[in-house]
């Protein structure tokens, strides 16, 4: 059997060819938030308490006593994974407080979740299944898809459920923002047994990027 050296060359140059592929580093994955700058996001949120004594008084901070109206979380830059974010809290009285906030939403840079100094949790944009979403600690279980006004959306969510808090929340998968959050925490008195349960629940009611209604 002859072969001709332009075929040996070309069998040649396929194997080094596969040799570099094989060898070729693999790039390590980029996350980056799916929002822009101007966006805006608008909450109804409250908490709900129960009790295993039905006449118990609860000493409740003021912040968490369902005063709050509505809060607007808008979009203020956006550099890679760090979002930028001015808070408005609008009081049922009228008033309204400021402030701003920034946002690491890079699953490798998972840290403990406290929402006192983290805010309402958002996340990278187009986060799979397994994903950790690092401002609530949290893996994401599923991904489904939500009829609004102007088409289908799909959403992120995780579930869990731990001895002093479990709930349910979901995220817009294309912008990474809080849709849902239904969150309880269990305070359970070790000699009186008795166990105070609040619940915190967030709704999305009104954004720019899609209609809700």
């Amino acid at each position: 059997m002859v072969i001709k050296m332009s075929e040996t060359r070309l069998v040649a140059l396929s194997i080094i060819l596969l040799l570099l592929a094989s060898i070729s580093p693999v790039l390590p994955r980029t996350f980056s938030s799916g929002v822009s700058n101007g966006d805006y996001f608008v909450y109804h949120m409250y908490g709900v308490y129960n009790s295993t004594l039905p006449n118990i008084e609860l000493l409740i901070p003021e912040f968490e006593r369902n005063i709050t109206d509505w809060t607007q979380i808008s979009i203020e830059s956006v550099y890679g994974s760090l979002v930028t974010q001015t808070y408005i809290l609008h009081f049922k009285n009228g008033s309204e407080l400021r402030f701003n906030f920034e946002t690491d939403v890079d699953p490798q840079k998972q840290g403990e979740f406290q929402m006192s100094n983290k805010g309402v949790p958002l996340c990278a944009a187009y986060l799979n299944v397994g994903d950790k979403i690092p401002t609530v600690n949290i893996t994401i279980s599923g991904i489904v898809e939500r009829n609004y006004s102007d088409g289908e959306r799909e959403l992120i969510y995780a579930n869990w459920n731990q001895p002093d808090e479990y709930g349910e929340i979901y995220f817009d998968r294309e912008t990474g923002m809080l849709v849902e959050l239904e969150r309880t925490c269990r305070f359970v008195n070790p000699v009186s047994e008795r166990v105070v349960e609040k619940t915190d629940v967030l709704n999305l009611i009104d954004t720019n990027r899609w209609h809700l209604r």
